[in-house]
């Protein structure tokens, strides 16, 4: 799922992303020193990749993909130019795309199905951004990037959390971005809608709790997008929705500890549809405080 490159030629460098088409000029002069991580899940990309010198780069994006830059590093860079440090920006995808990198670069790059995107943007939002000619800068405050590209950078560099809870994060990052750059108008849906919203999606957890329901699987089954469910979550019960639907779980699991005794934390944890005990750990703690082994401890002394 991750991999690591340090690379000293500029050619086998261009060619070390797998699904890209590239070619790389190097313009400034020295030794190439090249460094790419790229990590993938179910055909969601991110790749975080440096270079030394400057170079003209001339790509062909993956087909039928969404594919966003952020330039953590771009000395040099021009304010009125296409591309800005700390803000993302959607490349086109339909011809040859051609930019010159300054030495010393360092980019974030997330790239998306188009088909995973339908499930949480409108067609009309969709079609009008995979049509864009040109590159596309979006706004995003300082105090929000931070936060915004901690997805990015896990995939890469931190503990992993499960891949289907890392596909989810960043194809509603990427969702997030692209409704910011097309302005969709936000929908507000009535009191009583939003709170259908939440008690249809609490329903079907309950119910599929071994194999919970992601975001996007909510966002397909509601007919709704992403920006509806986020808002009905978000004004019923102050948090997201995937923040919810874990907490829920994570409250199962337990009710769950107090109940059977006897059973392991893991075969708990995977019964409430966490499959990596240390990931299970790890938001428990966050949630209640303890870990889990505190908490089991603690119930047999009580009892």
């Amino acid at each position: 799922m991750r991999q690591c490159v340090h690379t000293t030629d500029i050619n086998e460098h261009a060619n070390a992303l797998p699904g890209w088409q590239q070619r790389y000029d190097q313009l400034s002069p020295g030794r190439l020193d090249g460094w790419l991580a790229m990590a993938q899940v179910d055909g969601v990309q991110v790749f975080r990749e440096r270079l030394n010198r400057s170079v003209v780069q001339s790509l062909r994006l993956p087909s039928q993909t969404l594919t966003l830059l952020v330039p953590l590093a771009w000395p040099q860079w021009d304010e009125h130019g296409d591309i800005r440090v700390l803000q993302p920006s959607l490349l086109p995808d339909h011809d040859e795309l051609r930019v010159v990198s300054p030495a010393g670069m360092d980019v974030l790059c997330l790239s998306i199905p188009v088909a995973m995107l339908a499930c949480v943007l409108d067609e009309e939002t969709l079609v009008r951004l995979h049509s864009a000619s040109v590159i596309q800068r979006i706004n995003v405050t300082s105090a929000r990037f931070a936060a915004d590209i901690k997805p990015l950078l896990v995939a890469l560099e931190g503990e992993l959390p499960p891949p289907a809870e890392l596909k989810t994060q960043l194809v509603l990052l990427a969702a997030e971005w692209l409704e910011s750059l097309a302005g969709e108008p936000r929908a507000v849906p009535c009191a009583g809608t939003r709170r259908y919203i939440v008690d249809r999606c609490h329903q079907w957890l309950l119910e599929e709790y071994q194999a919970p329901p992601s975001v996007i699987d909510l966002c397909r089954r509601l007919k709704v997008s992403r920006r509806t469910l986020q808002y009905s979550f978000q004004s019923v019960a102050a948090v997201s929705p995937v923040h919810y639907l874990r907490s829920v779980r994570l409250n199962g699991a337990r009710r769950s500890m107090r109940h059977d005794p006897q059973l392991g934390i893991a075969d708990i944890a995977a019964h409430w549809g966490f499959e990596h005990p240390s990931y299970f750990s790890l938001e428990y703690q966050k949630l209640f405080g303890e870990l889990p082994s505190v908490n089991r401890r603690n119930q047999q002394v009580r009892q």
